[in-house]
């Protein structure tokens, strides 16, 4: 992890309002003004479709957030790789990953336009999807990936595999493997730790396990992970709970460290 000073002023910035929260409209069009006042051009879009602003995001000094965490977690994924920062503003219930509450801006917008600033880098999970057709494709993660049980309530088998060795199987609702970021998120609400998050580790739990010993493991932010659905075992494959795709016995996971940062 690296926390840094902000080496850049702000000249153009994204607003990214809540689809669900008719509040964020409102405070995204006067935060645009407020900007604008400061002389900062502003994009306007909705953290449900980042891709509106597509094609801004590489020319954007920072991208803010109006919502709760679910936002923010979007926007990073969104950016990663592309060195732009993500501010969150928080509406939402939890604002666990969010910098600042509405009623903070008045004394924080000069500050973050003249780029004074710090950023906290926080690292991003990077999950290969192999089913048994073959290769599917690589998907970016902030908090979680999770290999979980479909729609027959059952539990399932998944093999773990850590660094080319097998680690265990587990039977259980499902396994988790979360960053440090995450650990607040679905893995501390089956009982794993909580980590600084400004580690470069990765978490392996659990959900519901059935006569297992073992419980979370902490790892290395490079260890190569590779979660297996169990032959005839029907599963979900999900990224950060926002990106979900079926799974079948034989399909793979492999999770590590990504190549890019989110700040």
């Amino acid at each position: 992890m690296e926390r840094r000073t902000g080496s850049r002023t702000v000249k153009r910035a994204g607003i990214l309002t809540h689809p669900r929260l008719p509040e964020t409209r409102k405070l995204a069009a006067d935060l645009a003004a407020r900007l604008g006042d400061l002389g900062v051009s502003v994009e306007i879009g909705t953290s449900a479709d980042v891709g509106c602003l597509q094609q801004q995001l590489g020319t954007l000094d920072c991208l803010i957030t109006l919502g709760g965490d679910g936002s923010i977690v979007r926007a990073a994924r969104a950016v990663a790789g592309r060195g732009v920062p993500v501010l969150g503003i928080n509406l939402g219930q939890l604002g666990f990953l969010a910098e600042l509450e509405p009623t903070e801006l008045d004394g924080c917008l000069e500050a973050l336009v003249q780029g004074n600033y710090r950023i906290e880098e926080r690292m991003l999970l990077r999950a290969t999807l192999t089913t048994r057709d073959g290769w599917e494709g690589e998907y970016d993660g902030l908090n979680d990936v999770v290999v979980a049980r479909g729609e027959k309530v059952r539990a399932i088998a998944v093999e773990v595999w850590v660094d080319g060795q097998r680690f265990t199987t587990y039977r259980a609702d499902g396994v988790i493997v979360a960053t440090a970021t995450g650990s607040t998120a679905y893995a501390l609400a089956v009982g794993g730790p909580i980590l600084a998050p400004t580690l470069d580790n990765l978490i392996v739990i659990p959900v519901a396990p059935h006569l297992t010993p073992t419980r979370a493991l902490v790892l290395p932010g490079q260890a190569r992970i590779r979660l297996v659905v169990g032959a005839e075992h029907v599963a979900v494959f999900s990224v950060d709970g926002q990106v979900d795709r079926p799974l079948g016995g034989g399909d793979a996971v492999d999770v590590t460290g990504g190549p890019s940062r989110a700040g």
